[in-house]
């Protein structure tokens, strides 16, 4: 076969300006109107005709491109914490956006093989499924979903409580493809159809959208922000000077006397189950204060394991826990098929945490659902928590990581996804920031920059009832498989027919 050179470019060119597009589109620079282009993009890449594995390589290409843009803090977090050379930095990025772009393969295949017609039915399927693929093994890294790109937005986030990050995800690749579509006379009436299907499922939830069913008085809340560095959490020389930032602030927030205080992730060096002056210490605090104190520490399993665990200690002395069920790859443990490819000496860094089991909300004189760090961009983990019957949700986090990069408002934006999914307050404590509060509309109440130190106050309401997109989880994912098997049928009796 003929190799036509300007035919090739042109694909990669557009599989590239794809990639780079939806980054862009992302919170980080927030251009959130790009991702109407995104689609465009990305089917002119696989416009010309052209064999599977070719669509296959475009594809990935693509998603290479997208995360190593997307996701270029990774390379400050490799050198400035993993001990990698910048050039050794740079090439774990390009390893974890081949890694993560090869969910795109699938897309481009699925794509490609169909006729023009019939690919603005399969493209924002296919791309939503591999979207939800992320959540599970090998890949566990559901990070910058399509429906983040609205976060900052939030009057367009009504129809996540119906249809979820899937169904608001599908909506807009939908409207960017049928935008597209528009443009070629064979594609123009389902170009409209996928516009205007597109809309109902935009517009229609915002009508049966269910409102929050608030549960009682409001409650006031303290979150935490000591902003203390890696460099001084690691330091043990520190621990006192660190220790004493957390106090302060605490003893300043419970002046306003608040039902509850929420510290970040690791804002002790202490071991909240082993070390019993540290407890009681806290204890003291909690009953003079009047506040149930909710804090992280490491944990221990009846089998000498350790955990990521969150721990809530009221004035009665009540405790409760909660470990942490969804790990971060790379950085609480290695997997398995990852110890093929890092040295020992990571393998050691990272160490291996133990994941929890259970997703029930901590009695911190309401059900609080916790979600600890990472694991809030798991819609379906912040689901179960409310299923069992959280009426606030809370996320305890990290992100002294990422410095100043992308990936602080990235992480920040699923906060506000989960707040209008759940139609719960979520409350977040961070260490170094961002800390916040986000009310059920996807609101930001309260919000505290990155590398300040402080405490904010803010008023919520606990919340009963389930809303479809927690009741049901991901029932638009079937859907999308619905939609790519109606067109693999129909691929199917269109090649019997011409073969006929």
């Amino acid at each position: 076969m003929k190799v036509v050179w300007p035919s090739v470019l042109r694909s990669i060119g557009f599989a590239a300006g794809a990639g780079v597009v939806l980054a862009l589109a992302l919170p980080g620079l927030n251009w959130w109107p790009l991702i109407f282009m995104f689609p465009a993009l990305f089917l002119e890449s696989l416009r010309t005709p052209m064999r599977w594995w070719y669509a296959a390589l475009l594809g990935w290409f693509a998603g290479m491109v997208h995360w190593m843009v997307a996701s270029q803090w990774v390379v400050d977090v490799l050198a400035g914490f993993g001990g990698f050379s910048v050039v050794g930095a740079w090439g774990g990025l390009m390893v974890m956006g081949l890694f993560l772009g090869s969910t795109w393969i699938p897309v481009a295949v699925l794509t490609a093989v169909v006729s023009p017609r019939w690919r603005v039915l399969v493209f924002p399927a296919a791309w939503i499924l591999a979207e939800v693929a992320r959540r599970y093994p090998p890949y566990l890294f559901p990070w910058n979903t399509t429906a983040s790109c609205l976060a900052a937005t939030p009057n367009m986030l009504p129809s996540l409580s119906v249809w979820g990050a899937t169904g608001l995800g599908w909506a807009l690749i939908a409207l960017g493809t049928g935008a597209w579509a528009l443009g070629w006379e064979r594609t123009r009436r389902p170009g409209f159809l996928l516009i205007g299907g597109a809309g109902v499922v935009l517009c229609a939830a915002t009508v049966v959208a269910p409102g929050t069913e608030f549960s009682g008085e409001g409650l006031t809340v303290a979150l935490v922000q000591p902003g203390t560095t890696l460099e001084e959490r690691w330091n043990p020389d520190l621990w006192p000077e660190t220790t004493e930032k957390v106090w302060a602030l605490s003893r300043a927030a419970s002046v306003q006397n608040p039902d509850l205080i929420l510290w970040p992730e690791s804002a002790m060096p202490f071991r909240f189950d082993t070390d019993a002056a540290y407890r009681q210490q806290i204890l003291e605090f909690a009953q003079g204060a009047g506040s149930a104190v909710v804090l992280n520490s490491v944990g221990r399993t009846a089998e000498g394991g350790y955990t990521n665990s969150a721990f809530a200690l009221k004035p009665d002395g009540g405790v409760s826990r909660y470990d942490k069920v969804r790990l971060v790859p790379f950085g609480e443990y290695v997997p398995l098929w990852g110890r093929l490819i890092v040295s020992d000496s990571l393998v050691r860094e990272v160490g291996a945490f133990t994941a929890g089991t259970e997703t029930r909300p901590l009695d911190a004189g309401i059900p609080l659902g916790l979600a600890v760090c990472y694991e809030i961009v798991f819609p379906n983990v912040v689901g179960s928590q409310v299923r069992a019957g959280a009426e606030v949700l809370a996320t305890l986090t990290n992100d002294a990581w990422y410095g100043t990069s992308w990936a602080l408002d990235q992480h920040f934006a699923q906060v506000i996804l989960r707040a209008v999914e759940t139609r719960r307050w979520v409350i977040r404590a961070a260490l170094t920031g961002i800390s916040g509060a986000v009310d059920p509309s996807g609101r930001v109440v309260q919000r505290l920059e990155a590398g300040k130190q402080g405490v904010l106050v803010a008023e919520v309401r606990p919340a009963v009832g389930l809303t479809p997109a927690v009741r049901w989880g991901d029932w638009w994912a079937w859907v999308c498989c619905a939609m790519l098997g109606v067109a693999m049928v129909l691929k199917w009796r269109t090649g019997r027919r011409n073969a006929d």
